[in-house]
């Protein structure tokens, strides 16, 4: 039988929780910063550089939470997503049952490391989740709280390198119904010419939420499907894709795209996965996994040795 992350919400006037506290960015007024010169310019770089090591991996699994039905066949997930992630060479670090203030910790903590050496960041959660909002073990809080103690201005040796966010958890109360279809064509389209290389080394600037990538496992208001038995189609899938190119593709000293990885999960969980529940209101829906990227590169995912 296949379950949901989240039960029917009840409750329309949710109280403010603390999670929903943010804190105001300051603007340094030294004559130094304000007299600082920021320059913009054309880049022919398209591809992360290849580091000696895959990274640190946290993997924030939730079975219980507060007020909420246990979610039963997450530790599947957990056991599944953990195992592909070392099997790249990632430097995994698995947490049950974090309440809010621990995770916070713990990002904060993650994110002073150095990972100048590293490929890239990533963060996997696995929770009940609602719209803008994922839970730990005690409460919700917004999803950006996961991201921002990894963004250019809060971790700097994060920068220009690729961060890495797989979220299971429901985003809403919708569930996702299926259309037919008989045929489709697969489109195509040209990439521009690549711009005149610069000659001149120059200092730049880059938005301080680039390089992020976020792997929802679900559209925004829509459920997201997990099997008590087997684990959630987005994760199980997610590991089954990243499996295969770690014993083909990215075992290679090109890698692999992750983008291309990433899209062959959309197209799995979207085309080979439907509920198959007694109830007829949830029996026959989709799942549409979907992910938000400002990555400025092709990001090439490689096995790299163990820690």
């Amino acid at each position: 039988m296949d379950d949901t992350d989240l039960s029917i919400f009840r409750s329309k006037n949710r109280k403010k929780d603390n999670a929903d506290a943010t804190t105001m960015a300051t603007t340094p007024t030294s004559e130094a910063y304000q007299n600082r010169i920021i320059t913009s310019r054309p880049t022919t770089e398209d591809t992360y550089p290849n580091c000696p090591r895959a990274g640190v991996a946290l993997i924030l699994n939730h079975k219980e939470v507060k007020a909420h039905k246990m979610r039963m066949g997450t530790e599947r997930d957990r056991d599944a997503i953990k195992k592909s992630l070392l099997s790249f060479g990632f430097d995994v670090r698995a947490y049950n049952e974090l309440t809010f203030a621990e995770i916070s910790d713990l990002l904060q903590n993650v994110a002073r490391e150095d990972h100048s050496q590293n490929d890239c960041f990533v963060l996997v959660v696995m929770s009940h989740g609602e719209e803008g909002k994922v839970y730990a073990k005690d409460m919700a809080y917004p999803v950006e709280r996961l991201w921002n103690p990894f963004l250019g201005d809060s971790c700097k040796t994060l920068v220009n390198k690729p961060k890495l966010f797989f979220i299971q958890a429901c985003r809403g109360n919708n569930f996702e119904r299926a259309v037919e279809f008989t045929e489709f064509t697969v489109m195509t389209r040209e990439l521009a010419p690549p711009a005149a290389p610069v000659t001149q080394p120059i200092t730049y600037a880059i938005p301080s939420t680039a390089d992020m990538l976020v792997f929802y496992s679900t559209f925004e208001k829509f459920y997201s499907f997990r099997n008590v038995e087997y684990g959630s189609w987005f994760i199980q899938t997610l590991c089954k894709v990243l499996d295969l190119a770690a014993c083909n593709e990215a075992s290679q000293p090109e890698g692999v795209d992750l983008l291309r990885l990433l899209t062959t999960v959309n197209r799995k969980v979207a085309y080979e996965y439907q509920s198959d529940m007694k109830n007829v209101e949830y029996n026959q829906m989709k799942e549409m996994p979907n992910f938000m990227s400002t990555l400025t590169k092709t990001f090439n995912l490689r096995v790299k040795p163990k820690n």
